[in-house]
């Protein structure tokens, strides 16, 4: 009987040590979900908003039954957009600024994604109060 309950809290050690790790790691490389749809209007949400350093994994799909795509500007994603059918890709956004995202049929319908630069944690914040209330860190998700 001590043996098997030796057995099972050792078995909780590891799978709570598992966790934490997988947790860390999620930290270190953090990643966003984002889903996409293209219509008569054009890309819907038209504006997305990403951080610096995140992985993103897009889903895309269309409500019309024309065939669509969806490039981001700068970046090697491509997309085909069918109705009914979904898309994926994944891309790693490394530095901060605006880029489009279009399909070159229709440029009519641009949308743009912003990717938000990673604040450092550890550096001074220092200026006068009107320029400290546009600090992006005072905005900044908790795991940054």
């Amino acid at each position: 009987m001590r043996k098997w309950m030796v057995g099972l809290i050792i078995m909780i050690c590891a799978i709570n040590v598992l966790a934490e790790e997988k947790i860390e790691a999620s930290v270190k490389n953090p990643h966003r979900e984002l889903s996409v749809i293209l219509t008569d209007e054009g890309y819907y949400p038209k504006n997305l908003s990403v951080f610096e350093g995140e992985t993103v994994k897009f889903y895309l799909t269309s409500t019309v039954e024309a065939p669509g795509c969806m490039i981001v500007q700068g970046h090697e994603v491509f997309m085909a957009a069918n109705k009914g059918k979904v898309t994926e890709a994944e891309v790693k956004f490394e530095r901060a600024g605006d880029f489009s995202f279009y399909c070159p049929s229709n440029r009519k319908n641009d949308g743009k994604l912003t990717v938000i630069k990673k604040i450092d944690p550890n550096a001074k914040k220092r200026g006068i109060a009107s320029e400290r209330s546009m600090d992006p860190s005072l905005w900044t998700p908790k795991e940054y």
